[in-house]
């Protein structure tokens, strides 16, 4: 199986320690709304076995892929994190800690361990580059590739050097904004 680690001699050994190396499918995860997609993980490290529980310590690597917080290009994040997990067997009717993982026909599963320490490891937000111009708010032009004169336009329009070429105060070759419905509504004195 894929993502699992054989410790059965870890646990015929207990005391020795086992180097190990692995890679890891991550699933991609839904974090604040924006789908992260990872890189397969590269997993090091060793297990330590002691009677019928495992420690795995090591590190996880792999990429991430998120928007830019700016602009919402693609951007590879490298992630780097330690593991310091315990696996055990678990009898019959014991209960579930929270500490530890299951170890089933002498073999862990790292895919849930792997996903939430790398996506605990992921960054608040990212930039593509520290200067980059977002995207403008009036057309949602991508500002890094094109000039957008939109937030020029807007406040000479609010500074009333132009009077409004139609009944909805759109002036002419101005892109409607989605949000111009709302600021009417707000403007205009009625209840809403």
């Amino acid at each position: 199986m894929a993502n699992t680690l054989n410790v059965s001699q870890a646990l015929k050994a207990p005391g020795q320690v086992f180097p190990f190396s692995a890679t890891i499918e991550v699933a991609d995860a839904d974090v604040f709304g924006e789908t992260v997609r990872f890189s397969p993980a590269e997993a090091t490290g060793t297990l330590l076995g002691a009677g019928e529980t495992v420690s795995v310590r090591g590190e996880l690597r792999c990429e991430a892929a998120m928007a830019c917080a700016r602009c919402l290009r693609p951007v590879a994040v490298p992630l780097r994190v330690e593991i310091d997990e315990r696996f055990s067997r678990r009898t019959e009717g014991a209960e579930d800690d929270g500490e530890t993982r299951a170890i089933v026909d002498s073999c862990i599963d790292l895919t849930d361990c792997a996903r939430e320490l790398l996506v605990l490891e992921l960054p608040m937000r990212v930039l593509c580059s520290e200067d980059c111009k977002g995207l403008c708010p009036v057309c949602g032009a991508d500002r890094n590739e094109v000039s957008c004169t939109c937030l020029e336009d807007a406040q000479s329009a609010s500074e009333g050097t132009e009077r409004p070429d139609d009944e909805e105060g759109r002036f002419a070759g101005e892109v409607t904004n989605p949000f111009s419905a709302l600021k009417a509504m707000i403007n205009s004195d009625e209840e809403v």
